[in-house]
């Protein structure tokens, strides 16, 4: 039964491509893809992304059994256990080509979304620290929507002085809080993408690549910084006024919990490709199975694999290619995650499934190197 549904699919995308009317053929196919008997496809992912799959896995008629945690983290899970799971899903590529492709994991991967960095504050925090907050936060969205940006960096130095002030140390204590919340560099990209945005903004104003980050080291040993081991794991915290600050969250998972955010310039955000050398010039060391591991700034891509040892494959194959239609990427609208189109694709063509080989250099799912 499900060998006669993958065909349908494969004759399906293929009619579609060569005649010209991909779209509806996909669409098409999607609905021929839904099984009648639920069944069990294990997705390990970065935890903001766990809702994706779940909804995509009822789309499909498939029972998803997710396991969020951070990239990083993530990654040494299918190093332990290659045949554990049928799906990897990076929020940082460099993760899976840097820790899967050298313990021969996989050879390629999907991007299918991208993302950038802002700062999410509380609601709950003390109100006149946060009028000055949505003040600042109000003039930084008039500058970006004007395409001002160099105001807008002027607004994000004024920002984080504000964040990274006695002041504000000062207070956070009076009132039992966290100034600053992040998560651990080397267990979730979330972690070290924040310290980036410190490092580019000290490059920028010309401070010194570790002005900012010398700001929150002394602000963790004077008590100010709650740290966790994703970044997911802060919202509650940001909720209750527990933590004042998340430095810095990805927008689409400040959206999706509901969170108030300062936008970021294109200059610091990590969202934008035409500053990918830019982003270069910040890097982090963190730590993986006791070996440092030099991560440098790029611009955010959601990225997925199937491991060569993936049970389900067929399974991960189809919620994949789901994932990389119109309706797919509806879908992540819907979540607040902002999909490529099309997909790229990335590595070794011959090691993909047959399905998203075909797919490759389609309307659907363009080759990127």
């Amino acid at each position: 039964m499900r060998a006669g549904i993958l065909m349908s699919v494969i004759i399906s995308l293929i009619i579609g491509l060569l005649i010209g009317y991909s779209i509806p053929s996909i669409q098409h196919a999607q609905q021929v893809t839904k099984s009648t008997t639920p069944q069990t496809l294990s997705i390990i992912t970065a935890s903001l992304y766990a809702q994706l799959f779940r909804e995509a896995g009822k789309e499909l008629g498939i029972n998803v059994v997710v396991t969020g945690m951070g990239s990083v983290q993530a990654a040494r899970q299918v190093i332990l256990n290659p045949s554990g799971y049928s799906i990897y899903a990076s929020i940082d590529p460099y993760i899976l080509t840097s820790l899967l492709y050298p313990s021969n994991i996989t050879s390629w991967y999907i991007a299918i979304a991208k993302d950038q960095m802002v700062i999410a504050y509380s609601p709950n925090m003390p109100k006149p620290l946060l009028n000055v907050v949505n003040n600042l936060t109000e003039t930084e969205k008039r500058a970006l929507s004007e395409g001002n940006y160099t105001e807008a960096m002027v607004i994000t130095r004024e920002f984080l002085n504000l964040i990274f002030s006695n002041a504000t140390f000062n207070l956070a204590h009076e009132y039992g809080a966290y100034a600053v919340g992040t998560s651990n560099p080397n267990t979730d990209p979330e972690g070290y993408r924040a310290l980036m945005v410190l490092q580019l903004t000290g490059i920028y104003w010309g401070l010194g690549r570790n002005y900012y980050t010398d700001l929150f080291n002394y602000a963790n040993s004077t008590g100010n910084v709650y740290e966790v081991l994703a970044g997911s794991e802060l919202f509650g915290p940001l909720e209750t006024g527990k933590v004042w600050f998340d430095i810095a969250i990805y927008k689409s998972s400040a959206e999706s919990a509901g969170l108030p955010y300062f936008p970021l310039p294109p200059q610091v955000n990590l969202g934008d490709p035409a500053y990918s050398n830019y982003y270069s010039e910040a890097y982090v060391t963190i730590v993986v199975n006791g070996q440092s591991l030099v991560v440098r700034g790029a611009p955010i891509q959601l990225a997925l694999t199937i491991p060569d040892q993936a049970p389900n494959k067929v399974l991960a194959e189809e919620l994949i290619i789901y994932l990389i239609t119109p309706s797919g990427q509806e879908l992540m609208r819907s979540l607040g995650i902002t999909p490529l189109t099309p997909a790229i694709f990335y590595g070794n063509v011959s090691g993909a499934p047959p399905l998203i080989r075909i797919l490759v250099n389609s309307p659907l799912l363009k080759y990127g190197g």
